[in-house]
C-alpha cells in the first residue's frame, strides 16, 4: 500500500498525547507528526511506515555528510524518548517508536509506533485533535509545535490558561533554563507566537496574570485565521484514502512533502546556473535554509578560486548539506551584535523611563508638601534641620534658599506615599515586564 503524504494529511491524535509531558527536537517532532498523519480512521493496528534515509535526513534537519549514521542516531533516540502522561488514576511512560528497521544497500527505513500508543493514535471518536499537516511541518523552532498543539486543542473555546510553572513542565523547559520569566517570554512564547502567526491557521495573544511583579499564569486568546481546511479539536477524523495503490510488497512508503516552488528561491538558483527545471525541483525538495546555506557556500568558494562551475557545485552542495561555515559564525555575531543593539535600546529606554518617573516623583511631593498645614510642614523642616547637624551635607543644603529647599523636597520623597515604580507605571500605563532586569540591578522594584 502506497500513502501519498501532503500539507492536507491529517494529525490526528488523542489529547492525552498533546498534554504529554516529552522533549523532542524540532527535527524528531516533525517526523512524529508525518508518521501520524500517515495513519488511516480504520487502521485497527500500527503499520510499518516505509521512509527514504535521505528524505528523513531532510526532515531532521541533519547536514553532516555522514547522515546515514547521524539517521541511525535520531531513530534510536526517538526508540528510547520516553512520553509521560496521565490517564484516569495511571501515569503512564512509553517510548515513541518501537522499532527502526534499516534495510542494507536500499537506503530506506521501516518505522513502527509502540504499541502503547494504539489507544491514542488508533480509530479515534472522541477527545481528540486534528490539524493538517502543513501547519506543523514547516515550523522551526523547538516549542513552536508543542505550542500550537496545546492551542489547536481549545480553539473552538478560544482560551486556554496555564500558569507559568504548568507551562514550564508541560514543555519540558529544564528549570535552569530561561529563569527570568522575560527571558521564557522572550524566546519561547514571542518566538513560536511569530512563527504561528506566519506558518499555521491560527494566531494568538498573550494576557499575563501577575502577582506583585511575578507573571505567576498566561491566559492565551486563540484567534483562528482563515483557511481552505481548517481543522480543529474533536472534528470527525477522516483520512484521504483516494491515492492509496496497492504496491506487490504490500508495504508503506511516504512520498515527500511538497510545496509550491518559492519563485524567490527558483531564481536565485537559476542566477547562480541552474536550470530552471532543475531549480524547482530542488526547491521542492529540499528546504529553504539548506538551499540558502548552500548558495552561501558556493559563492564564498567562487570568491576564493575554487568553483569553475557555480551550478554544479550549488546542486551538489544542496544536496550533500554543504555550507559556508564563515557565514554561520558572521551569522552568530549578527545575532549577537543584534541582542546587544536590543538590550542598549531598552537600556536608553529605560533612562526615559527613569526621568519621566522621577519628574513625576517631584510634582507630587511639591504638591504633598503645598498641602500641608503650616504647622506640619514647619515641623518637617525642623526634623530636616535636625537631620543635618554634624553632617558634611550641611554647607552643601544651606548654600541658597533653592538649595536647601531642593534637599527637602528630596527628605520628604520618602515619607510620601505611592510613588513607587511599579505604582507610577500602572498609573501611567507603562509596561515594565521588558525594564526588569534594569530595575533589578538598581534596586528599583
Amino acid at each position: 500500500m502506497v500513502i501519498t503524504v501532503s500539507d492536507k494529511s491529517l494529525v490526528v491524535q488523542h489529547n492525552k498525547i498533546i498534554e504529554a509531558r516529552y522533549k523532542l527536537s524540532i527535527g524528531e517532532q516533525r517526523l512524529v507528526k508525518l508518521l501520524v498523519s500517515m495513519i488511516e480512521a480504520d487502521d485497527e493496528d500500527f503499520k510499518k511506515y516505509r521512509i527514504h534515509v535521505t528524505e528523513l535526513a531532510n526532515l531532521l534537519d541533519i547536514k553532516r555528510k555522514d547522515f546515514y549514521a547521524a539517521v541511525k542516531l535520531a531513530t534510536k533516540k526517538l526508540i528510547g524518548n520516553v512520553l509521560t502522561f496521565e490517564m484516569n488514576d495511571e501515569t503512564i511512560q512509553t517510548s515513541w517508536l518501537a522499532s527502526a528497521h534499516y534495510y542494507k544497500g536500499n537506503g530506506v527505513v521501516d518505522l513502527q509506533f509502540s504499541p502503547v500508543l494504539k489507544p491514542f493514535l488508533l480509530q479515534l471518536k472522541s477527545h481528540f485533535t486534528s490539524y493538517e499537516l502543513g501547519n506543523v511541518i514547516h515550523l522551526k523552532r523547538t516549542y513552536s509545535i508543542r505550542l500550537y498543539e496545546l492551542l489547536k486543542q481549545y480553539e473552538k473555546i478560544g482560551r486556554r490558561r496555564f500558569t507559568v510553572e504548568n507551562l514550564r513542565n508541560v514543555l519540558m523547559v529544564d528549570s535552569s533554563q530561561y529563569k527570568l520569566f522575560q527571558d521564557f517570554k522572550r524566546y519561547i512564547l514571542i518566538a513560536a507566537q511569530e512563527e504561528l502567526r506566519e506558518k499555521t491557521d491560527i494566531d494568538f495573544d498573550m494576557i499575563e496574570e501577575r502577582k506583585w511583579k511575578t507573571c505567576v499564569a498566561i491566559e492565551f486568546i486563540i484567534k483562528p485565521k482563515t483557511r481552505s481546511h481548517n481543522v480543529s479539536s474533536n472534528d470527525e477524523p477522516t483520512k484521504n484514502t483516494d491515492t492509496q495503490k496497492e504496491n506487490p510488497k504490500n508495504t508503506l512508503v511516504v512520498i515527500p512533502v511538497t510545496n509550491k516552488p518559492s519563485a524567490a528561491l527558483v531564481d536565485l538558483l537559476v542566477q547562480v546556473g541552474v536550470s530552471q527545471k532543475t531549480a524547482e525541483t530542488l526547491v521542492k525538495e529540499h528546504q529553504e535554509e539548506q538551499i540558502q546555506a548552500a548558495i552561501a557556500y558556493t559563492q564564498a568558494q567562487q570568491k576564493e578560486g575554487k568553483v569553475k562551475n557555480p551550478g554544479g557545485f550549488v546542486i551538489e552542495a544542496i544536496r550533500n548539506g554543504y555550507r559556508d561555515s564563515h557565514a554561520e559564525e558572521r551569522k552568530r555575531k549578527e545575532e549577537s551584535a543584534r541582542a546587544e543593539a536590543n538590550k542598549e535600546s531598552r537600556r536608553k529606554e529605560w533612562e526615559r523611563i527613569k526621568t519621566n518617573w522621577n519628574a513625576w516623583k517631584a510634582e507630587k511631593v511639591q504638591a504633598y508638601i503645598a498641602a500641608m498645614d503650616t504647622e506640619t510642614r514647619e515641623r518637617e523642616k525642623a526634623m530636616f534641620r535636625e537631620s543635618l547637624k554634624g553632617s558634611l551635607m550641611a554647607r552643601t543644603v544651606y548654600a541658597s534658599q533653592e538649595s536647601e529647599a531642593r534637599h527637602f523636597r528630596i527628605h520628604m520623597t520618602g515619607k510620601v506615599p505611592g510613588l513607587k515604580l511599579l505604582e507610577w507605571a500602572q498609573i501611567v500605563g507603562v509596561d515594565m515586564s521588558p525594564f526588569e532586569e534594569f530595575a533589578r540591578l538598581e534596586n528599583k522594584l
